[in-house]
């Protein structure tokens, strides 16, 4: 007769007991050292001025503008709308509602969208602001007058020098729409939101760069000390040879 059970053999595990070892464990980036990218903020969030209008604003049939249209560092191809002497240095959602507000143009603000034509206004100076045109029109009469003042150019047309930029498909009301852009970029620089942040920048540059300075400094004075002190061990007892 056979073995009670059906003569199976029993199999005994050897080694170490506990949950399984991953083999590529070694490969693995550590948690720490993990890249931890942000949450992508919905671009649908939209900000009112005044507060006042939150609820019966209709700003969807407003035209936008986006930073990258008076942004001196962006080329035509990236969005820029208007001529390079009239724009100002990466301008933000920030300092283009700064200058509505000074304005008394209602607006609406969308703070993380990112303009189609520029990839890197996707993560890097987001948003656009859709304003009141036809305010606009009211606070600046037309924009003829600040237009036609072109402080950057001594020629007779600075007028007309809208003329050297291509034509877009936006429509009949295209030219005041650009008229329109170079009165918020000539106003942006005097904004006092935009001085306090170019002055923190400046300060924060300040800083770093006499940090980096200062480690300058420690590093050369240690190696110099590293040199003076190795330098007496290496020399060797002079004697006369055993034979």
């Amino acid at each position: 007769m056979g073995k009670k059970g059906g003569g199976r053999v029993r199999v005994k595990q050897v080694g170490p007991k506990g949950p399984p070892i991953n083999p590529l464990q070694d490969l693995m980036v550590p948690p720490e050292e993990m890249i931890a990218l942000p949450p992508k903020m919905d671009s649908s969030i939209t900000h009112f001025w005044p507060l006042s209008q939150t609820f019966s604003m209709k700003y969807k049939n407003f035209p936008c503008i986006w930073p990258s249209y008076i942004d001196a560092s962006k080329t035509m191809k990236e969005g820029r709308r208007i001529k390079r002497d009239d724009a100002v240095d990466v301008p933000t959602v920030q300092d283009i509602s700064e200058v509505l507000q000074s304005m008394n143009v209602r607006h609406a603000i969308q703070p993380y969208m990112g303009y189609p034509r520029d990839v890197e206004s996707r993560w890097f100076n987001q948003g656009r602001i859709l304003y009141d045109l036809e305010q606009m029109k009211e606070r600046t009469s037309g924009g003829t007058s600040v237009v036609n003042s072109d402080s950057n150019s001594n020629s007779s047309n600075a007028a007309i020098d809208v003329d050297d930029i291509p034509e877009l498909s936006d429509g009949d009301d295209n030219m005041t729409q650009k008229q329109c852009w170079k009165i918020i970029a000539s106003k942006v620089e005097t904004m006092p939101g935009r001085i306090a942040r170019k002055l923190a920048k400046k300060k924060a540059l300040e800083e770093e760069a006499r940090k980096e300075k200062a480690r300058k400094i420690a590093a050369a004075k240690n190696t110099k000390a590293s040199k003076s002190t190795g330098g007496g061990s290496n020399n060797k007892k002079k004697g006369k040879k055993k034979r």
